[in-house]
Parts: C-alpha cells; sequence; structure tokens
C-alpha cells in the first residue's frame, strides 16, 4: 500500500497503509495488554478505561478503513476510466481523416478530431454545437441526402465516395463511412471521411501513364508499318515500271513510254511526300524538330504554297477562291506553316471531284489568326472524324482519282499546331465537302 503502487493511485492508497499500520499497532498494545493483565474482566461492558479506548479506537478505525478502501476502488476506477478516454481521445484526435461525432435527433456535432482543419481547413471549434449541413461540408445536397437516408436504413454507411468541399471552397473527393451508435441512452451518429484526393490524382496519372504508352505503341506500330508496307510500295511500283520501260526501250516499242513515264513521276512524288511526312513526324515525335518562329506574312505564305498544286487543280479542273484578310505579320514557324498548308491542301484537292471548288479563307481576331480550308469533296462519315488526328486509329481513303495519302499528314499538322498552342477542327458532310479550320494564338514578339 505504501510503495508497490503506481503514482496515480499512491496518494489513496498510503491512507490505507497508515490505518493498517495504526491496526496493528492497537493490536499489539491490545496484546500487551491482555498479556500484562492476566486476571482482567473480560465483560466489555463492565471493562476498564483502557478497553474502552481499544474498543473506541478500533471502532473509528474500521469505519476509517470501509471509507479508505471505497475510495481507492473509486479512484482506480475513475484512473482506469480517465486512461481508456485519454486513449479514445488520442486515437480520435489524431486519425488522420476527418471524425465526427453527432446527434441523430438534433443532427448537431458534439465532437470532431482535428484533421478537419488540417483536411478541410475548419476548425473543431466552428462545428461544435452546430449541424455540418449548416457549413456547406458536402458539394452536393442531394449527395447527402442520399447518404443521410441510406444510413437511416442500413444503420451502416462503409466507404461511399462523395465530394466535399474545404472552407475556401475547394473541392476534394473522399470516402466516407458513417454507423448510428448509442451513447448515454442517446443514438448518435460517428462519421469518417478520407481524403482520397492524393490517390484519385496518382490513379489519374496512371492512366495517363496508360495513355501516353499506349500512343509510343501505336507510334512504334505505325512506323514500322509505314517502312515495311506503305514506303515499299510506292519503290515495287517504280522498280517494276522502269522495268517494263527498260525492256520498251529495248524492243524499240515507244508506245507506251509516256504513260509509264507519268506512272514513275506520280509513284516517286508519293514515295518522296510519304518520306517527307516521315521524316517530320519522326523529328516530332522524338524532339528533335527545331521550332524557330519569326515574323511572316501569312497570307503570302498561302499564296506561296498553292502555286505548288497548281498543276493538279489544273489537271482535275478544281476552282480555287481565296478570301485572305490578316493584314499583318505574324509571329509563327514559318516551315511548320508551310507543312500544315501543303497537308491540307493536297488533301482537299485529293479528294475533290474533277470541277470541284476548293475555297482557302483567312482571318485575323484580336488574340489569335484562323486559316480555313474548304472543298466541295467527298466529305468525311461522322463515325471516322474523331480518328482523323490518332496514330493508333488513322484514317485514309483513295482521292477520286484513286491518288494515295500518307495517313500522316493530318497528324502531323495536328503536332505542328501544337507546336503553336493552337487548335484544328473539321466540319464534313458526307457528299458535299470538307472543312478543315486552324487557328494559332497571336504572341508578342521576344525582346532582342
Amino acid at each position: 500500500m505504501l510503495i508497490r503502487v503506481s503514482e496515480d493511485t499512491k496518494e489513496i492508497t498510503r491512507k490505507i497503509g497508515i490505518i493498517f499500520i495504526l491496526i496493528t499497532a492497537i493490536q499489539l498494545y491490545r496484546l500487551i495488554y491482555l498479556l500484562g493483565n492476566q486476571n482482567n474482566n473480560e465483560n466489555y461492558f463492565n471493562g476498564d478505561s483502557a478497553e474502552s479506548l481499544f474498543i473506541l479506537s478500533w471502532q473509528i478505525i474500521v469505519i476509517f478503513l470501509a471509507y479508505s478502501i471505497s475510495l481507492m476502488y473509486n479512484k482506480r476506477l475513475i484512473t482506469e476510466l480517465n486512461t481508456q478516454e485519454k486513449k479514445f481521445s488520442k486515437a480520435f484526435h489524431t486519425t488522420p481523416f476527418i471524425t465526427i461525432l453527432s446527434k441523430i435527433s438534433d443532427g448537431k456535432v458534439f465532437e470532431v478530431n482535428n484533421s478537419i482543419e488540417e483536411i478541410a481547413g475548419y476548425k473543431a471549434s466552428d462545428l461544435i454545437g452546430r449541424k455540418a449541413s449548416d457549413l456547406k461540408l458536402w458539394k452536393n445536397e442531394k449527395d447527402r441526402e442520399q447518404f443521410i437516408t441510406t444510413l437511416l436504413k442500413n444503420k451502416i454507411v462503409k466507404e461511399h465516395e462523395y465530394e466535399f468541399k474545404k472552407a475556401n471552397g475547394d473541392c476534394f473527393s473522399g470516402l466516407i463511412s458513417a454507423q448510428i451508435i448509442t451513447i448515454n441512452e442517446e443514438q448518435c451518429m460517428i462519421a469518417s471521411v478520407n481524403d482520397i484526393s492524393i490517390r484519385k490524382e496518382a490513379e489519374q496519372k496512371l492512366i495517363e501513364s496508360q495513355e501516353s504508352l499506349r500512343e509510343l505503341n501505336a507510334t512504334k506500330d505505325k512506323f514500322f508499318s509505314i517502312i515495311a508496307h506503305d514506303l515499299r510500295s510506292p519503290f515495287n511500283g517504280i522498280i517494276g515500271f522502269t522495268e517494263l520501260l527498260k525492256s520498251e526501250v529495248q524492243e524499240s516499242n515507244y508506245d507506251g513510254i509516256l504513260e509509264y513515264a507519268e506512272i514513275i513521276n506520280s509513284s516517286s512524288h508519293h514515295a518522296m511526300d510519304l518520306l517527307t511526312n516521315l521524316m517530320e513526324w519522326t523529328r516530332s515525335q522524338t524532339g528533335r524538330i527545331a521550332f524557330h518562329p519569326k515574323m511572316v506574312v501569312i497570307d503570302d505564305v498561302i499564296k506561296e504554297t498553292l502555286t505548288l498544286f497548281e498543276t493538279l487543280t489544273e489537271q482535275k479542273n478544281i476552282k480555287v477562291t481565296l478570301n485572305l484578310h490578316i493584314k499583318t505579320e505574324q509571329y509563327v514557324d514559318q516551315s511548320m506553316i508551310e507543312a500544315i498548308l501543303r497537308n491540307l491542301i493536297s488533301n482537299a484537292i485529293k479528294f475533290t471531284p474533277n470541277e470541284g471548288n476548293l475555297i482557302i479563307s483567312s482571318i485575323e481576331n484580336e488574340n489569335e489568326f484562323e486559316i480555313a480550308i474548304a472543298d466541295s469533296g467527298i466529305g468525311i462519315k461522322e463515325k471516322d472524324i474523331s480518328n482523323l488526328f490518332k496514330i493508333d486509329n488513322t484514317h485514309s481513303s483513295l482521292g477520286t482519282n484513286n491518288e494515295v495519302g500518307t495517313g500522316l499528314g493530318l497528324i502531323l499538322c495536328k503536332d505542328f499546331i501544337d507546336y503553336h498552342q493552337g487548335h484544328i477542327s473539321v466540319k464534313s458532310t458526307v457528299g458535299l465537302g470538307s472543312t478543315f479550320t486552324f487557328s494559332i494564338p497571336k504572341k508578342n514578339v521576344p525582346a532582342l
């Protein structure tokens, strides 16, 4: 009672130990007294003053002993209760997610842990005595109503994902779990909200990484496909027709020479276009393409690029109309703009029938300039438009005169437009034609 006890109970047990020492002293006194008075009257009611003093002392000590033992047990119960309360409080306030205790009857919060300040920006004192709904913790009120309905019906909710609001108005994703419990004979709700914003961000990055890997694999597959098939085919045609041409010359048969030469010329141009696009696309994908913007007159670039296709437009008797309205120089990479225009104009001519129309327009807005290439060609199906700029699902068709495409032109256009932080769009109706429009934001010329 005096030594082998814990510090928190030593104060009360020391008193009981002292009482036991007094009991021992009184018993020793009585033993010595009895040994010294052998003929002592054993009748307590007729005893002498010493016997009366013993009886009185004994009764007082027994009363003190019973009272002290009662205090000791009460003290121990209170200590254990405080210990459990400290453990609960420590666990409650150190959990890494928001934990709230509220009454079912009025919805008022009577306990909330400190994580609410770290996660949501609210102080615990902001919620005590108030309804959680008053603070607009839920992004969507219908979600809160759905959650309460489910909880009252099932008495428990486990890890339902909802959007919650912070004190500053920002939103975060959280998994909420809740259960109805009884505290002091009153139904209460204990709810915890685990902030999963970091996990959601990691999941999104993983999805983006998977998408990037998928695109890289598609790029690799497309590259090998071009090398193995698309690039080989025109050269096979050239080799085959040069062998025929050689044979015809040796036999002095000149009737088909012009036709063969035209086919060889066409195949050579296609191979050259494919090699050019392939080279530029490869450099773009590997980050080795040089981006050198300078002040350029866009309308002049359009006119110069269009001269490359005069022979083709004359062969198909296509009427070309220019509506050019960019009056100032623009800060762009001229080579990339030329490549974009070459591919878009080439496609428009390829898919426009004989005696069709080609309209090239340019307009200058306050923050950007816009160029549109519209044709009266065969058009594009709605389901194919979404695949026009995807390397993993390229769309390529024969032209109106069976012209062959490279399958890379539009993808290259999008890459070069992305370099300029612009965007490209398509509007098309089958049988009526297509319009490809790209816009590029204006940029200030850096100081020299």
